[in-house]
């Protein structure tokens, strides 16, 4: 009879461990978002010479002319030598023209593209300009950074968990329960979308309006708080 009583005993135990062990607090997680606006600081523009000739020598020497004096207007406009780089250089065939030439039936494209840093957003305009009137005929790209956004993302972080707190807060208050301690955050980069203004060229190109606009930087966290 004792034998029987002991191992009584020892299941009762045994299944009140077990349910302690699986027992689980209640939790919720929301998501906080942070957004900070920055302004762009840098353009990046890229513009690219082409030439056509019925004969390579002569489409090449004349290109590197144009880009020649594209270089040296940009330069003289205040952009550094280091700023500039040559980031495509290529030379096809394509059927002629007869704008271009009556001679052959097909001419030759030359095609030099520079890759321009502006760190002075406000004189991007000036930049094209002089670019233009020096002999680019093409205007590939042009796009905007804000440089270093180290503090705008940790402005947004703060934003960001601040945000999840109130979302948890008017969740659990209609709920009818109470907030308990932070268990878990795992943050998420948003990186930053940049808001930029399409240039718009006036026909005497006296000077090309610009606006660098600016970028947001977005930083997401999810935090998991305890119920009580």
């Amino acid at each position: 009879m004792r034998k029987i009583l002991f191992i009584a005993v020892a299941v009762l135990s045994l299944t009140s461990c077990m349910i302690k062990t699986e027992k689980k607090s209640r939790t919720i997680t929301v998501t906080g978002v942070g957004t900070v606006s920055v302004e762009n600081k840098e353009a990046n523009l890229v513009l690219s010479v082409i030439s056509r000739n019925d004969d390579v020598i002569k489409a090449s020497s004349e290109n590197a002319e144009k880009m020649t004096a594209v270089m040296k207007a940009v330069t003289e406009a205040g952009i550094g030598t280091d700023s500039l780089q040559t980031s495509d250089y290529s030379i096809w065939q394509e059927e002629a023209d007869r704008q271009y030439s009556r001679k052959s039936a097909f001419l030759y494209v030359v095609s030099n593209r520079l890759h321009v840093t502006i760190k002075d957003v406000s004189r991007t305009g000036l930049i094209i300009d002089a670019a233009i009137k020096a002999g680019a005929n093409q205007m590939n790209s042009l796009s905007y950074s804000a440089g270093d956004t180290s503090e705008a993302e940790k402005q947004a972080r703060i934003l960001a968990a601040r945000d999840a707190d109130q979302k948890a807060n008017v969740l659990v208050s209609a709920s009818g329960l109470t907030l308990g301690q932070v268990i878990n955050i795992q943050e998420h980069q948003g990186g930053y979308a940049t808001v930029k203004n399409d240039a718009m060229y006036k026909t005497d190109l006296r000077s090309t309006p610009i606006s660098g606009g600016s970028s947001s930087v977005s930083v997401s966290v999810d935090v998991t708080y305890e119920l009580q």
